[in-house]
């Protein structure tokens, strides 16, 4: 289900492109017809859900061919479109950038997957996202089965390196996170930090740019003080990288990469 949110956001994308109307199609002559998208590289598709959403709202039938979070190959066909023509050509390219952002996404998110095997550790995205189009993003990893992390700054406490400067001990910021009740997770970027971090028992700990060699020992010994909260890995890691920070003991990896280096990946429209 789309919450109520999204759909708006995905009607101001539309609302936003349109501008004070389409001119070109107004002069095209009004006829029914059928169109059909097609994937012109192989991805793991992501955002059928979101533009059947967008062209149902503008009255336009829509028959779905592939289902969100499945590899495809290229040429395939997954979606086609039904109804007014003036309506189609105005809503092709933003239906298209959607599909073809969050297919981008997703796909990423595929490669990772694969690449750690069969590994425990959870895989997760973080909020280096475009603009106006985080939940989407967000949206996109989890079809693909990652973790979203934090959909929004109200989901989670994270107090990282800049918040830490304002609390006079770890022990004061984890005392103001517990009086929300909502979950929190602490950042270390060096040893010591992590020690600190762990004795205020967060939920989770982030060891924030550590090497390969330098995580393992932190994890180590973070178990052997007796933190049995989550250990997330994050900064630096790389689908390139990412085999050597699999089997380091830790519960989480997060990358930025994910979303930071994705491509709007390639759908075509053709009107039948």
């Amino acid at each position: 289900m789309i919450p109520p949110d999204v759909k708006g956001q995905l009607v101001r994308y539309f609302e936003e492109d349109l501008g004070r109307g389409d001119i070109t199609a107004r002069i095209t002559p009004r006829k029914t017809c059928t169109a059909t998208i097609t994937a012109n590289e192989k991805c793991t598709i992501a955002g059928i859900e979101e533009i059947g959403f967008l062209l149902g709202h503008f009255g336009l039938k829509v028959k779905r061919l592939a289902k969100d979070g499945k590899e495809i190959r290229p040429k395939t066909a997954v979606m086609q479109i039904y109804g007014d023509n003036r309506k189609i050509l105005s809503l092709e390219r933003v239906c298209l950038n959607i599909l073809g952002r969050m297919s981008g996404v997703a796909t990423l998110c595929t490669r990772a997957k694969r690449r750690i095997g069969k590994s425990a550790v959870m895989l997760a995205v973080t909020r280096k996202t475009a603009p106006g189009f985080q939940l989407l993003d967000k949206k996109a990893a989890q079809v693909a089965g990652l973790w979203t992390h934090r959909k929004d700054l109200s989901e989670m406490i994270l107090l990282k390196d800049n918040h830490l400067k304002f609390f006079p001990t770890a022990l004061d910021a984890a005392k103001a996170a517990a009086r929300t009740g909502k979950k929190f997770e602490i950042e270390a970027e060096n040893e010591w930090q992590a020690i600190s971090a762990a004795l205020e028992k967060p939920d989770i700990l982030m060891l924030d740019n550590f090497s390969p060699k330098r995580a393992r020992k932190a994890v180590a010994y973070l178990r052997k003080l007796g933190f049995n909260g989550k250990i997330e890995l994050s900064g630096g890691i790389t689908i390139a990288n990412l085999n050597n920070y699999t089997k380091i003991g830790a519960d989480i990896i997060s990358m930025g990469e994910l979303t930071r280096k994705a491509h709007i990946l390639d759908f075509y429209l053709d009107v039948e």
